[in-house]
């Protein structure tokens, strides 16, 4: 059976290099659970010219000359993908949920990878024109309202968390309509043996920072919070992994800092980068699923410290597996606090998160779950 998935870019507009991104390594998965149940994995997307290329077993197919800012063009989107399968054996996945429509078929699903409107306008770089004149109330009212209308257009859902689905219910006067599964962000997880041998650092504690570089995932307050912290600790060393809009800020702001290293990795090899940090941090302000970063960390037995954002709720249970905290320095400094403080109460906190990440989080896990959908919906 052929599964085609469409998403705006897997890969860049001309078809050379695969794209870094969340819902990118999401698809990349979901492409490798379709070759191990024996199905033949599609992906088609927005490009600047034709191509067709395949990156590990998924083939993906560039359509040039869409506007994916339109809904026409959505549409002419998933109206090529609809062309190369045939939906009496087919099966086509909307690679987000803003892309569904009806197809004249229930042989689809769509994936809804959480609320990303909850951004407080403050932190807005910039506003549309519909925002200008709506005002920002009126504006997150609309953008809520597409939202469930964008939920509601698939008959089958695959949500990556339930946080989305408690907050859907305060808007719905009747049950969730269609069928609906949850499956949370899962990641590979270490081995015993590579949990049992975790790199010691000589009394140091290395804390990691793996996300994109914007504010919203929570830069600003690491940095402010980092800052505070190698004043006062000396045993402390971060690293910050990635790239993004605030990569410059960043560098600037630790300008001098002997403590603070800057490094970028492929996503294959993030289970090694974890492995070699005690301290996970992922602070994000707003817009989060269940976090893959989250499940990365503790699949490697990092102890955890995350703001209660979205999703990542959904992971942590406050105080056992990780630490919850409020999306401010003060409060990300304090939690971070107890755990460079507290050597064996880091390493019992990070062993539980390994442990919950092994039964609940581990990509075997997720490839079952989401093979027990596929089979349900085209057996239907």
């Amino acid at each position: 059976m052929k599964i085609v998935m469409v998403y705006t870019r897997f890969m860049d507009p001309v078809g050379k290099d695969r794209s870094v991104g969340g819902i990118q390594t999401y698809l990349f998965n979901l492409g490798q659970m379709c070759v191990k149940y024996h199905h033949e994995p599609i992906i088609y997307q927005a490009s600047s010219r034709y191509f067709r290329e395949q990156i590990g077993p998924i083939s993906v197919v560039g359509v040039p000359a869409i506007n994916l800012n339109t809904r026409k063009g959505k549409n002419q989107l998933v109206q090529a993908a609809i062309s190369g399968i045939d939906l009496k054996r087919d099966l086509l996945i909307f690679g987000s949920d803003g892309y569904a429509t009806d197809i004249g078929s229930n042989r689809c699903i769509s994936i809804q990878h959480g609320i990303e409107w909850d951004l407080p306008s403050k932190y807005s770089h910039s506003r549309s024109r519909l925002r200008r004149i709506l005002g920002d109330s009126i504006y997150q009212l609309i953008r809520r309202r597409r939202a469930i209308n964008a939920y509601l257009q698939c008959p089958n859902r695959v949500c990556v968390d339930y946080n989305f689905h408690n907050w859907l219910r305060t808007y719905l006067i009747d049950d969730l309509p269609g069928r609906n599964w949850v499956i949370l962000n899962a990641a590979n997880i270490a081995s015993e043996e590579a949990f049992s041998t975790r790199v010691k650092h000589n009394n140091s504690v290395r804390i990691l920072f793996a996300r994109r570089f914007h504010r919203y995932r929570g830069t600003q307050i690491m940095a402010e919070a980092a800052r505070k912290l190698l004043v006062k600790y000396q045993n402390i060393q971060f690293t910050f992994a990635g790239e993004g809009p605030d990569e410059s800020w960043l560098k600037e702001f630790f300008r001098n800092e002997d403590r603070i290293q800057f490094i970028k990795f492929d996503p294959e090899q993030s289970l090694y980068i974890h492995l070699q940090h005690d301290i996970a941090v992922v602070p994000s302000l707003a817009s989060e699923g269940s976090s893959l970063s989250v499940s990365e960390a503790m699949g490697a037995g990092c102890a955890v410290v995350a703001t209660a954002v979205g999703g990542i709720t959904n992971m942590i249970m406050n105080g056992y597996n990780g630490f919850l905290c409020m999306p401010t320095a003060s409060d990300l400094q304090k939690q971070l606090e107890i755990l460079i403080n507290d050597d064996e109460g880091r390493f019992r906190m990070g062993a539980r998160a390994y442990d919950t990440a092994k039964e609940a989080l581990s990509l075997d896990r997720w490839q079952k779950s989401w093979a027990q959908v596929i089979n349900e919906v085209a057996n239907e």
